[in-house]
């Protein structure tokens, strides 16, 4: 049972975001690195991004029963009931404000705002607008300024890049899962900005744009990272 409720937090959104924001901090950290901040930011961000993906999972169980790939998700499947996931992510959004509160107040805050964001307005519009991808963006552009909020103390032009950078990102990102799993989509009744594949190399093109991207990012990730030593 405890492994249901481990993928309810969906770990490889949370192992992604973790990543963009250590990478972030690894840059924006001044010449003595805060071993002590950096395991905090990384701690509470997990639990804050987790949070975010079990209210997603709770919001989303009736509409993941009609997808192929995600029919067999603990809660779209019945194995965990929805209050008892509903609580545990209340649990992990309090715990996860909790040690961010021992960070700072604007690592705080840009987690939560990205929590909010996530929760309150791409959710529930997913299964309405198309659209939804542009505040489903934000709330992923996030974690690299939790990151750099955290080592900087201070939220500037530097912090604004990297939120751009990663928002950017997401739109041919998110386009690409949407081409690559239409029929999983509207099959579910999810509208999507894009149109159905006419053939099998345009579906596999997508998936190739979504593999790229995912390389793209851990490459973007290693730059910030070497920035720290070419300084």
């Amino acid at each position: 049972m405890s492994s249901e409720y481990y993928h309810l937090t969906k770990p490889r959104m949370v192992y992604m975001n973790v990543l963009v924001a250590a990478a972030a901090f690894v840059f924006a950290s001044p010449s003595l690195f805060d071993w002590r901040i950096f395991f905090l930011m990384l701690l509470g961000l997990s639990f804050v991004v987790a949070s975010a993906c079990v209210f997603n999972n709770y919001a989303d169980r009736l509409l993941d029963q009609h997808m192929e790939r995600t029919k067999t998700r603990a809660l779209a499947a019945g194995r965990v009931r929805p209050r008892a996931a509903f609580v545990f992510g209340l649990l992990l959004i309090v715990v996860g404000t909790l040690v961010l509160a021992l960070v700072n107040w604007l690592t705080l805050a840009a987690a939560l705002f990205g929590f909010v964001v996530y929760v309150f307005v791409y959710t529930p519009l997913k299964p309405h607008s198309g659209y939804a991808l542009i505040p489903g963006a934000v709330a992923g552009a996030m974690p690299p300024v939790v990151g750099y909020a955290a080592a900087a103390g201070v939220l500037d032009l530097y912090a604004l890049g990297l939120f751009l950078f990663l928002f950017l990102w997401q739109i041919p990102h998110f386009l690409a899962i949407a081409r690559y799993r239409f029929d999983e989509y509207s099959a579910a009744g999810v509208p999507l900005l894009v149109r159905r594949p006419q053939h099998d190399r345009e579906r596999a093109r997508a998936r190739r744009v979504f593999y790229l991207s995912l390389v793209l990012l851990v490459l973007g990730c290693l730059a910030l990272i070497l920035q720290r030593w070419i300084r």
